[in-house]
């Protein structure tokens, strides 16, 4: 039988997981969250981040406090915003704690409940060192520049979200870059990777082979994707 006891993810402690963390039992039941295990299992590099990422939208899920408590078990969660809201970024770290999820929040703010911050891919990569070197345990994320590369090797970071893969709804999504572009800056790159853009139950088994460690996902996870 699987032992069910509480553990300290980033620094906070979480109850009724299931051990060993890394299997993210909550995936499995979830059509999406399987996919993202597969790919995590395919992949070489060491990830502490939940294989299937969850974020938020101001205009694609209006409604997050609903859109959070639909969101399946073990993913991870990242509250992105236009103004900053603390009373409900402290609502969606209690969301997250009841369902075993990690919670990031733009880096914009910086409240010291959460598991991580998420970087915008206009950061200056000197200030998400000096983020990682004042925080060790944190979870950080960094949405990766659309063309071209860094100048220098990443700092040490949980996920670089790398997009469109394909076509999204996202008014930034801009045109997608498709499997093969993912698979060769995946492999250029010094830290985890995570597809982001289209992304859903159709489209992931295509990500196959690239060695990346999850998938993000807005408006494959709302609520009536899956007629919750």
């Amino acid at each position: 039988l699987d032992l069910i006891f509480d553990v300290v993810v980033s620094g906070v402690v979480v109850s009724g997981m299931t051990s060993p963390y890394e299997t993210w039992p909550g995936l499995q039941s979830h059509p999406l969250g399987r996919h993202a295990l597969k790919l995590r299992e395919m992949c070489d590099r060491p990830c502490r981040l939940s294989p299937l990422i969850a974020m938020s939208d101001p205009v694609r899920t209006p409604n997050i406090i609903r859109w959070a408590k639909s969101l399946p078990k073990h993913c991870a969660v990242i509250y992105r915003f236009d103004n900053f809201d603390k009373k409900l970024a402290r609502e969606l770290r209690k969301i997250t704690l009841e369902n075993s999820q990690q919670f990031l929040i733009r880096s914009k703010a910086e409240p010291d409940f959460a598991d991580g911050q998420h970087f915008k891919r206009e950061t200056d990569l000197i200030l998400i060192s000096k983020t990682r070197q004042s925080n060790p345990s944190a979870l950080l994320t960094l949405a990766a520049v659309k063309e071209g590369c860094y100048g220098a090797s990443l700092p040490e970071i949980d996920g670089l979200l790398i997009s469109a893969i394909f076509p999204s709804e996202s008014p930034s999504a801009g045109t997608p870059i498709g499997v093969e572009t993912l698979k060769k800056r995946t492999k250029d790159m010094n830290a985890p990777v995570f597809a982001l853009g289209g992304i859903n139950i159709k489209t992931a088994p295509k990500l196959r082979g690239t060695n990346i460690a999850g998938i993000a996902a807005v408006g494959a996870l709302k609520e009536e994707e899956y007629g919750r």
